[in-house]
C-alpha cells in the first residue's frame, strides 16, 4: 500500500501568519536535502495585497549558510480567487532563473508550487545540500500566507523519515 507519509517528509517552513512577508524578505527554514532527492515548496496565500512578491531559491552548505540563488522550476495555481472556477488549475511547469519569479499578489487563496532538485542544489557549490525559499516584497503591506516544504524521493526509504531541519 502506498503511504504518503512514508515517501514524503513534511516541513512547516514558514508558519501561517497575518503578515508572513513584508518589506524585508522572508526566508523559510533551511531544509537539509542529504536524505532526499527533491524538495517542493508550497506557498499558500490568504488575504493578499496588490504587491507582487518575488520568489527565489537559495542553496548552501548548512542551516547557517544558505545564500546562493539557484535555478528551479515552478507553477502557480492562481487563475481565480478560491473557490472560484479555475482556482484549482495549475499552470505549466516553468523554468525560473536565479532571479526567481513574481507571484500573483492579488489572488486570495493562490498557491505557488516551487520544485527544487537536490542535484541542482549540489551543483551550486562544494558540499551544498541545503536549500531555502526567499520571498521578497517591494513594500510593507499585509500578506497572509505560509510555506510548506515537502521532501520526496528519500535516498533511504523507511517508515519514519529522517529529519530535514538541522
Amino acid at each position: 500500500m502506498y503511504v504518503f507519509s512514508e515517501r514524503h517528509k513534511i516541513v512547516n517552513a514558514i508558519i501561517p501568519v497575518a503578515d508572513a512577508w513584508d518589506a524585508s524578505p522572508a526566508v523559510s527554514d533551511i531544509v537539509h536535502l542529504e536524505n532526499y532527492k527533491k524538495c517542493t515548496f508550497l506557498i499558500v496565500t490568504g488575504a493578499t495585497s496588490a504587491v507582487v512578491p518575488v520568489v527565489t531559491v537559495l542553496a548552501g552548505v548548512s542551516n547557517a549558510v544558505c545564500a546562493t540563488p539557484i535555478v528551479f522550476k515552478y507553477r502557480t495555481q492562481a487563475a481565480a480567487a478560491v473557490p472560484g472556477v479555475g482556482s484549482d488549475v495549475p499552470t505549466a511547469l516553468t523554468d525560473a532563473a536565479v532571479g526567481g519569479f513574481s507571484m500573483l499578489g492579488n489572488i486570495t487563496g493562490g498557491i505557488s508550487i516551487v520544485e527544487v532538485d537536490a542535484a541542482v542544489v549540489a551543483a551550486a557549490g562544494a558540499n551544498f545540500d541545503h536549500c531555502a525559499l526567499n520571498i521578497a516584497e517591494n513594500a510593507d503591506t499585509a500578506q497572509t500566507g505560509c510555506v510548506i516544504a515537502i521532501l520526496s524521493e528519500p535516498r533511504y526509504p523507511q517508515n519514519i523519515l529522517a529529519t530535514a531541519i538541522d
